[in-house]
């Protein structure tokens, strides 16, 4: 069976030109995966572009390199041609929006993510499920290059652990994620700086926006389901964007007696983004996979489209089965 890190490796040693993008609605994992791998990439004398197909949120403007990142529009593959095309922290190639048409264009597509559910699209695939963040991924890389962390690249990839792990919440931090995190901060990473704009930074319209989500927060004590959901006139009447609603979806898992919050957000007229999270040994992947969506065991999500009333019946109807039925 073929070393598919060592691939990679030989790969971005061989190639001088990169790409390296992310899944849309970007966190801190995927944003701080790829500019990990862009200051890596750099490190070694090549060329890497980070394209995106979206804005970054504001509250990650704070990461090395992120003024750098280049949305789709200012990118053109006719001006800047590349050989290798990076996918990281996507399970699946139609996730990063309208940039799944370099796939075509590039010469190797090299894919790194920890999602369960990832397609295996690329030419070479370093998929690890039970790794706490892809940026981890991008670490494990970055020693088999003999490419040691600079303050750069050591904020990037802390951002990714802190982002997907919760602020260590999701993941035990046991020995070895422990000796990680140190090497990180002793390269120049700050844990504290990371913490606060991860979790701490908003904007006053992003709290107007949580005051709504919270006053109509439901509770279900049969089966511990939270439910929230913010309309597209809370974003207008706020002057809230949709990254103000980062986090929000975790409010629910406030109440001691919850297993799960849904939080449904309208993106369009009768078109709602809906995000799980989940704690305990409850996973919410088969319930993302049952409505077309992805994700991991305790944070999962979807779209789905049609009235809210009955939208909103649909999940959670589904969502009390699976959660009571997991209890029997």
């Amino acid at each position: 069976m073929r070393d598919e890190k060592k691939e990679i490796c030989r790969i971005f040693s061989e190639a001088s030109h990169f790409v390296v993008t992310s899944h849309q609605n970007i966190d801190g994992d995927g944003l701080g995966s790829a500019l990990a791998l862009y200051f890596l990439l750099r490190r070694m004398g090549k060329r890497a572009r980070v394209v995106y197909d979206g804005r970054v949120p504001y509250f990650y403007r704070f990461l090395p390199g992120s003024a750098q990142v280049l949305s789709f529009e200012e990118f053109s593959v006719e001006k800047e041609p590349f050989e290798v095309l990076v996918v990281v922290d996507c399970s699946n190639p139609a996730r990063v929006g309208r940039v799944e048409g370099f796939l075509k264009e590039a010469r190797y597509v090299v894919n790194i993510d920890h999602h369960p559910d990832n397609a295996f699209f690329g030419h070479a695939n370093f998929v690890v499920p039970g790794s706490p963040a892809s940026a981890l991924l991008v670490y494990e890389l970055a020693r088999e290059l003999h490419i040691p962390p600079d303050a750069d690249i050591a904020t990037s990839i802390l951002t990714g652990i802190v982002t997907d792990t919760g602020g260590f919440q999701f993941a035990e931090l046991n020995q070895n994620l422990f000796a990680v995190v140190g090497e990180l901060v002793a390269s120049g990473a700050s844990l504290s700086t990371i913490m606060y704009h991860v979790f701490r930074f908003r904007r006053l319209e992003a709290l107007k926006l949580l005051s709504r989500a919270l006053h109509r927060l439901t509770f279900d004590p049969v089966c511990g389901c939270a439910s929230m959901h913010l309309t597209q006139e809370d974003f207008r009447e706020c002057g809230a964007q949709e990254e103000d609603a980062e986090g929000v979806v975790d409010y629910g898992l406030y109440i001691p007696e919850a297993r799960v919050s849904v939080f449904f957000k309208e993106i369009a007229p009768n078109t709602y983004k809906v995000s799980l999270r989940s704690r305990d040994d409850f996973d919410v992947l088969p319930v993302a996979h049952h409505f077309g969506g992805g994700g991991h065991q305790r944070a999962a999500g979807f779209k789905i489209t049609g009235p809210f009333p009955s939208v909103y019946r649909e999940v959670l109807d589904f969502l009390r089965t699976t959660v009571l039925g997991s209890s029997k």
